[in-house]
Parts: structure tokens; sequence; C-alpha cells
């Protein structure tokens, strides 16, 4: 990453409290509140303050500029190679880079690929009329997205917890967006605006949740089925929209093991983030903080037939926004009284 551009993140020393860092050269991370005290820049006096990335997005019209000022300061005197000042982020843990979102709106079958194995894994058997069905044309269909519990959020290194009871656990890499600016009812056209930065995403989902047998007419339950605790690995890195080239063409890849599961492109996306992001706000407010998390490409569990086991790594990523790499382990914790 050249000296010009930073990337956003929530870490924590062992047994520290979490801070919010800036990260130069993708990997030296300097504390915003240290930086901002010793920089003496215009706008530094907020950044003093700052705690975690949540409260850069409270303000994100003046934290950025505030941002840019403090990370050209550092580049220029080599501050994130002073011992004492930066600190590699391999040494740290490493906390979602929003830990207080408001919402979390994740788009369903954004990708025609993943449409297509969808309809074959739930349909392929069966005696159902799918002839009016959605089928990945996107002029006969309008965006559809659910709500995943913020709570479900965890760091890009931390585990997967997979519930006791639970046989199909599935994978969904995705970019997400993280809202900087408030706005409702946006134009297409502008509705970048209002996005601070882009990051990974990993839609996690309980699928034998998802498909409930005994509500036949209401039939998908998307919140039990991806809200569980640690469903949504994010990060590590917030990546501001500035510094994103195209975001309709970032390469998705995930592996489970080391082997490729998914890999795909951001240029495959059904209705794109800007259309996303205008559509929902018709009926409700973007706040500073939301994440957006933009659809799913082909290869997940569902439509491999494979599903998460303790012991399995999955490593995900997007394109210039970071890899995770979370470890699935059982749920081991008792019921509480």
């Amino acid at each position: 990453m050249s000296a010009e551009k930073f990337c956003l993140g929530n870490f924590s020393p062992a047994g520290q409290p979490v801070f919010a860092g800036l990260v130069l050269d993708g990997t030296r991370v300097l504390r915003i509140d240290v930086l901002g005290r010793l920089s003496g820049t215009q706008g530094a006096g907020g950044l003093v303050q700052c705690r975690l990335v949540d409260d850069l997005l409270a303000d994100w019209e003046r934290s950025f500029p505030a941002l840019r000022e403090l990370a050209r300061f550092a580049s220029e005197r080599q501050l994130h190679r002073v011992e004492g000042l930066g600190m590699e982020a391999s040494d740290l843990a490493v906390h979602a880079p929003v830990r207080r979102p408001a919402k979390m709106v994740c788009h369903a079958q954004n990708y025609a690929d993943h449409v297509a194995e969808m309809r074959k894994s739930q349909f392929g058997a069966k005696d159902v009329d799918l002839s009016g069905d959605f089928m990945g044309q996107k002029s006969k269909t309008w965006p559809y997205a659910f709500l995943k519990a913020p709570s479900a959020l965890t760091g890009a290194r931390d585990d997967i917890v997979l519930p006791a009871g639970h046989p199909q656990i599935d994978w969904e890499a995705e970019m997400a967006l993280v809202i900087g600016t408030r706005g409702k009812r946006l134009a297409e056209g502008s509705a970048m605006r209002h996005v601070a930065g882009f990051m990974t995403f990993n839609d996690v989902s309980c699928r034998d949740n998802q498909w409930r047998p005994d509500r036949v007419t209401l039939r998908s339950d998307w919140f039990s089925a991806k809200s569980f605790d640690t469903f949504a690995p994010a990060g590590p890195y917030l990546v501001p929209r500035e510094f994103v080239v195209n975001h309709m063409d970032l390469r998705i890849t995930l592996k489970v093991n080391g082997q490729v599961k998914q890999d795909g492109n951001t240029a495959g996306l059904i209705f794109s983030p800007e259309e996303q992001l205008a559509y929902f706000s018709s009926a409700m407010t973007w706040e500073p903080g939301d994440i957006l998390a933009t659809g799913t490409p082909g290869g997940t569990g569902q439509g491999l037939g494979q599903f998460l086991q303790p012991g399995d790594v999955v490593e995900t990523e997007v394109e210039g926004l970071g890899a995770q790499r979370n470890l699935c382990v059982p749920d081991r914790q008792e019921h509480q009284a």
C-alpha cells in the first residue's frame, strides 16, 4: 500500500483494550489516538478521542480528511517503522472493523451462478413448478435482502463456532460496504458517496435452519439461519472507498482446508452496490456504521453438497480488501441457568 493510502481496523495487544488503528504498508499498525496527539495536524483533535473505527464513522466527512493528513504525517516520518509506535498486525488480535453497526443487510442470490446452484440443490429432485421463479434475469426482479444480527460479527482470524445439532453450516464469501454518511431515498448515481469503505465478509449460514419443513408457506428462516454468534467474519480491514479503484472488478475467493470452493468476481453482481443502496434506502435510512453485504458467487457448500466440520480452516479474500483465516470449532459451552 502506497504512502498515500491506508486502511483501518480495530486491534488489541494480548489482554489489552481494543484500539482503532491506521494500517500503512499493508501490515504496520499505528494507534490513531496516539498518532493524533503526536501530529498536531488540522482536524487531529477529534482523532485523539477515537477508540474504535466506529467513532470515526460517526463523523466520516470530517474523519476521512483528517485521517489522510495523519497518514501523510506518519508516512513522511516513517513512524510505522519506529519501535514502540508501529506494530505488526500479525502480533495483534484483529477484530471486526465495525463493532457496533445498527444493522447488517445482506443481499440474497445476487450472482447468476449462485442462483443456479441454489435452485438445483433445493428443487432438483422435487416436483415444483419453477416456471415463474427468478433465474437470474435482472429485468424480472428487484433486490432481495435479509437482516443478519450484528452480534454475529467476529474478527478475520477468530474461530467460527459450529452450533451443536446443526450439520449444515455453509460459507459465503462477499464484498461488504460500510456506510459513512446517513441517507435515505438515495439516487443510484450518488449513492456511493454515502459509503465509507469496503471489507471482506463471510456470510456463514446454517442451511438446516434456513429451509423450514415446519413452515411450508413461509419456508425461508433467514434470521435464525444467519445470526449465530461468529457467523459474520468481517475484515481484517476497512479500506476507504477512495482507495478502491473499481469495486465492480474485484476477485472473490474462498478456500476450505486449502481447497478452492469459490472463485468469483464482483463484475458478476446482478444488482450493483449502488442499486442496492438506493433500493433499500427507499424504505429505511442508512446510518453510519451500517453494513451491506452484496451477495456471494457460486461455490457455496449447499451447491457442492459439502458443509463445514470442526477443524476445517476457512480462508476468505476479496481482492485488495484483505484475507481472513478462520478455524471452525465445535460449540462446547454449557447452557446458562
